[in-house]
This record gives C-alpha cells, structure tokens and sequence, in this order.
C-alpha cells in the first residue's frame, strides 16, 4: 500500500461555515477590489504581464488594476489536481480532493530540548526533523522548519533542502527563498532527483511558499520566484498571512476578502504568463490578541479564517494547503494539543488538502520534534474522523443483530474480525487502565513522545545515493548570487 492509499478519506465529512452565496460574495467582493483599489505587483515583469492582457498599470506606484473578466479567464485555466512528486514513488502525493496530508512547517529560529532550554537553530535540526517525519505514518511532507544558521547564509536555503532530501523520500517544501539564482541552483537540485526537467514538471520533488504581503501588495522577489518556478514545473502556494484588525479589516469576512484578494491575483498573474502553471490556494490568516498585540494563530476567528480559505479554494477548483497547527504554546502540553487539534480538524473538515504547522511552538518560532510525534497522533483520529461512516447491508448488520438477539456476544463473530482493523489505534495516547499507566511507569503523553523520538534518532539513518549526493555538493558550491 503506497502512502498515498494510506492517506485516501475520499468524500469527506464536511464543515460549511460559508453559504454557497456567501461564498460567491466573498469572490466578488474580491474581484470589485482587484478592479477599483488594485494589487501592488513590485515585480516589473508581473507589471508587463498584466498590461499585456487588458489590466490598468501605474508604472511610477506598481499599482495594477485587474478587470474581473480577466481574473477569471485567468483562473479558469488552472489545473484542478496534480501530483507532488517525492524522492519515493511510493510517497508522491496525488492533491485531487480525495486524500489529505500533513507537513512539517518552516523558518523557525529556535530548537528546544527536551529539558526546555532554547538554542538557535542548525542544520542538523532539520536533519533530525527530516528523519522524525519520515518514521511517522501520518506526515507526508518534509520542510526547513527551522533556519540553518550554521550554514553560509547565501547559500542557507540549499544546504536546507539538502538535510531535507538527503534523510527522507517524502516530499519537500520550500519556505525561504527570496532570490532568482537560488531558484535556479534548487531547479537543478530537483532535476537531479528526477532525473531530468520533464521528469520534475511531471512529478515536482518539491513546492514553494511565496508569501504575499497584507494588504494587497505581491512582492518583487516573490512574483519573479514564482513565474521562474511555474515555468519549470514546481506548484506555487502563494501565501497570505493578513492579521485581522491590523493588517485586514477585523472583520473575518473583510479578512477573508484581502486574503482571497491576494491569492487569486498572484494566480492570475502566474496563468497569464504560464496557463496550467500547478497553483495551490495557500495561507495563514490570523488574528492578534488586541490587548496584547500578540499573534494569535489559533484563534476562533483565525480558524474561522482558514476554514473560509478551504470553502474558497474549493470554488475555485484549487488544492488547498494552509497552516493549521504551529501553536502559540511554548512547549508540549495541553495548550498546544487543544489549539493543533481544532485547528487541523477545522482545516481539513473545511477543505484543506494538506496543512503545515507541525512541530513548532511559539507561533512558528521553536522546533520541538516531540510536537510532531503529537501531531502525527492527532492527525490519525481527525483522518478517522473525515472518513465518516459508511452505510450499507453489510455495514448495518441487521442479520448479525437478529442472530444474537438479546444474549449474543459479538466479540467472537467473523463479522468483528473482519471490521475489527478499521477501528482507529491510538499510538501514543495512554489506552489501558490506571494500574497499568502507573505499572509502566507513569509516563506523560510528552515524555513518551521524547521517547519516540529518540528511538528514531537512533535508528540508521537513510542511505542517500552517492552520485546524486556529489551533485547536490557540486550545485551548492557554485551557487553565487546573481
């Protein structure tokens, strides 16, 4: 069984916190504000692109103004499922609607160890939090979920991929690119893995978030990114993070508007340059604390937001990929268990076909690898959950209930064998009796996460191909800023 069938909820229980007008609502108040107030594209090539094809540029305030007809013209060609690849065929990621996956997050700054302390982070954190992913049935995407400052820093975001390729097979994202050449040099780094540039168009070893900026601004090295990935085949998630009351208007509709706003409009540029480019509705909106002014990730009204996105990403026939996870909590516990939890089962009940966020504390700032064996726990009782339940004469068993009438016991029928294994399993979570809890030793559910975790460590790592390990060398020592 590939990952992938591992992964397969099909039709999923659903959460619509939109009307279907509501939703049509949000997307023309979208268009009526790419059309009157505009996008800010830095990028004088994105500038170019939407000229050419009807929209209304300023030159002197980069400020373009997109007509409604040509936004959705633009977005009709977008490819509505597609493949993530993975160094694994066995791990490539079908995003049609069907299955959903669980990432790990990135660019945090800050490892904790299991004692507590803090200290800055390096690139054999994500080594280890390559490997702590690829043990765990339930995450299916490696990331740079934290810096490695260790590292040179031009060629920062290279040496990241690479502890990421080299110590799992499963998909990768990238977080933190900024430049051109370093798009190039990653391309090549793809290609190798591959096996050449159809072979990574077909089955793109990694994504790449580029980030929008709240409100209505696309940024210049994140709109030349894109168009020189989507050219090679690598899917985009253009990603906003506007902040209600600061950023966005504190109203969650207002929010939900800047946050379709900036997507589509990244979009559109994307397909007018290359129609079909693999495009994912990405983001994580959110709110503040207004007392505080702190970052609220895992709000109500922050939930509220991302389930909006997957109602939004769904009408417009996109994957949906959103953050979901990454607790304000500062350590394992009870905080970042509740808030991961209703974030993931509000993300994917919505929508979502992957989220990330797994792993870090402290609003995206500090890797705990336990946090990942937590979220991997969680994510298998909402997958359980998304699965529903199926109706049926097998599944209703109205001959078995009339055979065992008011005496029967159903343990011992062919029926439960056969059932018995579709019942979810906790791994991690404490099942039996409190004699046996205390018997065992009296663990709590962080320390046998550690505990897990250390198993994995200590396990052989994966062996990585010599050839291709030489060429990631050789690309990442040539790799200059333009």
């Amino acid at each position: 069984m590939s990952h992938a069938d591992e992964r397969y909820v099909g039709d999923r229980v659903r959460w619509q916190i939109l009307s279907p007008e509501d939703i049509r609502t949000i997307h023309q108040n979208s268009l009526d504000v790419l059309a009157e107030v505009g996008v800010t594209l830095h990028s004088r090539r994105a500038l170019d692109i939407v000229a050419e094809h009807g929209a209304s540029v300023d030159y002197q305030t980069t400020v373009a103004k997109l007509p409604p007809d040509l936004v959705e013209r633009a977005l009709s060609t977008m490819p509505e499922s597609f493949v993530l690849g993975a160094r694994d065929p066995e791990n490539d990621l079908p995003f049609d609607g069907q299955h959903i996956y669980l990432s790990t997050d990135g660019c945090g700054v800050s490892r904790r160890e299991f004692d507590g302390t803090l200290r800055p982070s390096r690139k054999q954190d994500l080594i280890d939090a390559a490997r702590v992913a690829q043990a765990l049935p339930n995450v299916s995407a490696t990331s740079a979920i934290v810096s490695a400052q260790d590292c040179p820093a031009h060629t920062r975001m290279l040496h990241e991929f690479d502890a990421c390729a080299r110590n799992s097979t499963k998909h990768h994202i990238v977080v933190s690119m900024k430049e051109d050449w370093e798009a190039r040099s990653l391309i090549r780094m793809g290609e190798a893995m591959a096996g050449g540039s159809k072979e990574l168009a077909e089955r793109p070893m990694f994504s790449v978030i580029i980030c929008t900026v709240s409100p209505l601004h696309q940024e210049r090295f994140g709109m030349d990114l894109a168009l020189t990935l989507a050219e090679a085949g690598i899917p985009v998630n253009f990603y906003p993070m506007p902040i209600l009351g600061a950023t966005a208007p504190v109203t969650i509709a207002g929010a939900a508007t800047i946050n379709n706003a900036e997507v589509i409009s990244a979009a559109t540029v994307v397909q007018l340059a290359f129609p079909g480019a693999k495009i994912i509705h990405a983001g994580g909106p959110t709110a503040m604390y207004m007392h505080s002014g702190a970052y609220a990730s895992n709000s109500p009204e922050a939930l509220l937001l991302r389930g909006i996105q997957g109602q939004m990403a769904d009408f417009y026939r996109m994957p949906a990929w959103f953050g979901a996870g990454a607790t304000t909590a500062k350590e394992p516990g009870s905080q970042a268990a509740y808030e991961n939890a209703l974030a993931t089962m509000t993300a994917y009940a919505s929508g979502a076909d992957c989220t990330f966020g797994t792993g870090l504390l402290d609003g995206s700032r500090i890797l705990s690898l336990e946090q990942i064996v937590n979220d991997n726990e969680v994510f298998g009782m909402v997958t359980r959950l998304l699965r529903g339940v199926d109706v049926n004469d097998d599944t209703l068993a109205k001959e078995l209930i009339t055979k065992m009438g008011f005496s029967g016991n159903y343990l011992f029928d062919s029926h439960t064998r056969k059932h018995v294994r579709e019942l979810w399993r906790a791994q991690l979570g404490e099942t039996g009796n409190y004699e046996a809890w205390q018997n065992s030793g009296g663990k709590s559910t962080v320390q046998k996460a550690q505990e897990k975790v250390t198993e994995i460590l200590a396990a052989e790592p994966l062996e990585f191909p010599e050839d291709l390990g030489r060429e990631f060398d050789e690309i990442i020592a040539a790799a200059v800023p333009a």
